[in-house]
C-alpha cells in the first residue's frame, strides 16, 4: 500500500487560510518591505523597524464602520503577528473607539445637517 503526498491527499492538506482583505492588504505590504529590505541588505532591526511602518501604514482609515471594523482587525492581527507592539494597540483601539463614538454622532439624515438648532 503506498501513501499519497500531501499535496495530493486533500483530506491531510492544511485548510487554507482566509484573511480579511484589510488584514490581507496589511500583510501584503509588510512582505514587499522584508523583500525590499532583504534587497537592499539591511540589518535585522531595521528590516523589523520598516515591516512593521509598512503593515501600520497599509491599515484602513477610520472613516466608516466597514473602515473601522478592518481596522480594528488589522491591530488584533497585528498583536498577534508581531507587527504592532501590546504596548502599543490600546492607543490604536482608543482611536477606533473615539470614531465609532463620532460616526454614531452623526444626524442620519443628510437633511439633519443642514437644519440650524433651535
Amino acid at each position: 500500500m503506498t501513501q499519497s503526498s500531501p499535496a495530493t491527499n486533500n483530506e491531510s492538506a492544511p485548510a487554507q487560510l482566509t484573511r480579511s482583505p484589510a488584514v490581507q492588504r496589511c500583510c501584503d505590504a509588510r512582505d514587499r518591505s522584508l523583500k525590499e529590505s532583504l534587497a537592499l541588505s539591511l540589518d535585522e532591526s531595521k528590516t523589523r523597524d520598516r515591516a512593521c511602518d509598512a503593515y501600520l501604514d497599509a491599515m484602513p482609515d477610520l472613516a466608516g464602520y466597514q473602515n473601522i471594523r478592518d481596522f480594528i482587525a488589522c491591530v488584533s492581527y497585528g498583536v498577534i503577528s508581531g507587527e504592532i507592539s501590546p504596548i502599543n494597540s490600546p492607543g490604536y483601539l482608543y482611536a477606533a473607539q473615539v470614531a465609532v463614538s463620532a460616526l454614531r454622532l452623526e444626524p442620519k439624515d443628510p437633511k439633519d445637517k443642514a437644519r440650524p438648532a433651535p
